[in-house]
Formats: structure tokens, C-alpha cells, sequence
């Protein structure tokens, strides 16, 4: 499918239904999905590690359920990227 010119509209229609799917489950992660994804990246800021953290590995359940591999993972906190690099994120 990729390669197709209606390939960006499928992948943000697939991506929208996995957000609608999970939005009660995990309300952050969806928003963070629905407003901060541009194109194939997320660029979000915070101010708690911890919440980051959670947010980062309900985000990564959600495109795991939708057969999709989140990579390239990046923060400005060592002890963040050490974290995520532990969990396998």
C-alpha cells in the first residue's frame, strides 16, 4: 500500500480508529495520538517523568494493538532515555 498517493489518508484513518478504540482506556496517550502526531512523529513536551513515562508505554500498547512499532524515542532527560532504553522503548 505504501508508495500510494492515498497512503497518508489510510495511515491516519487506521491510527484514528485505534485512537477512538482506546480513548476511555487510556485518555493521555489517545489525546497525545490525536493532537501532537504529525505526519509519522509525536513531538510532545511534559513536565513529570513519571506521567511521560506512562504516557510513553500506553502509547506503545496502542500501536502494538494496531500491529504498528513505535521507534526513535527522544527526550532531553537521560534518566528518561535510560528508562525507556530499559523497558525496551
Amino acid at each position: 500500500m505504501f508508495g500510494v498517493n492515498v497512503s497518508p489518508f489510510l495511515l491516519t484513518a487506521t491510527i484514528k480508529h485505534h485512537i477512538e478504540k482506546y480513548r476511555d482506556q487510556y485518555p493521555a496517550a489517545t489525546e497525545m495520538l490525536d493532537t501532537c502526531l504529525y505526519v509519522d512523529d509525536v513531538i510532545r513536551g511534559a513536565d513529570d517523568i513519571s506521567q511521560v513515562l506512562k504516557i510513553s508505554k500506553d502509547v506503545d500498547t496502542i500501536m502494538e494493538n494496531a500491529s504498528m512499532k513505535l521507534r526513535k524515542w527522544n527526550s532531553n532527560d537521560q534518566t528518561l532515555m535510560k528508562t525507556w532504553e530499559y523497558e525496551g522503548l
